[in-house]
């Protein structure tokens, strides 16, 4: 009979440490977690560009291909609205976040606070591998901020127009 006591109250205490610990909801999971999601992308800036670092050296055949390929219609287009070339010679300092490049050419695509987006262009590429890494590019840049930066761009030009037809109509 006393072994039948001690068990009941090891059941009795147990039940009383289980009922009063605090129980956390899935909904409060759910809403903290979707707060720390909302915090972070407050404190990511939103850049109005992506920025294509090119290592470079003065004598490149390789480089020179590939800037020819770039000022080609379709990658020219596409680069000059949502791209801002950097250039930089081989053996130079790089952001301390990237990889030293093997050999030039190489492109890096950065986001805000040189943040990579997409492996980098290494080597020579043809129009339709170029347009490859510049789609990728602006995919990644919309999965990383959240913003379409084809719409982004298109809105500030609405926006600017706006600005621009109310200015006149003063």
């Amino acid at each position: 009979m006393s072994i039948l006591k001690y068990i009941a109250l090891f059941l009795i205490i147990f039940l009383i440490s289980a009922c009063s610990t605090p129980e956390e909801t899935t909904e409060n999971k759910i809403n903290i977690e979707n707060t720390k999601k909302e915090e972070v992308k407050k404190e990511k800036t939103i850049p109005n560009k992506i920025t294509m670092l090119f290592v470079t050296q003065p004598t490149c055949p390789s480089c020179d291909k590939l800037e020819a390929v770039m000022a080609l219609n379709k990658p020219n287009k596409l680069i000059s609205q949502y791209f801002e070339i950097k250039k930089v010679h081989l053996g130079e300092e790089l952001p301390s976040n990237l990889m030293p490049p093997n050999g030039t050419p190489t492109i890096y695509f950065l986001g805000s606070d040189n943040e990579v987006l997409v492996e980098p262009i290494i080597g020579e590429k043809t129009e339709t591998e170029l347009m490859e890494f510049l789609d990728d590019s602006l995919y990644e840049f919309n999965i990383t901020y959240g913003v379409d930066i084809r719409q982004l761009k298109i809105n500030n030009k609405k926006n600017n127009n706006e600005t621009n037809l109310s200015a006149t109509n003063l």
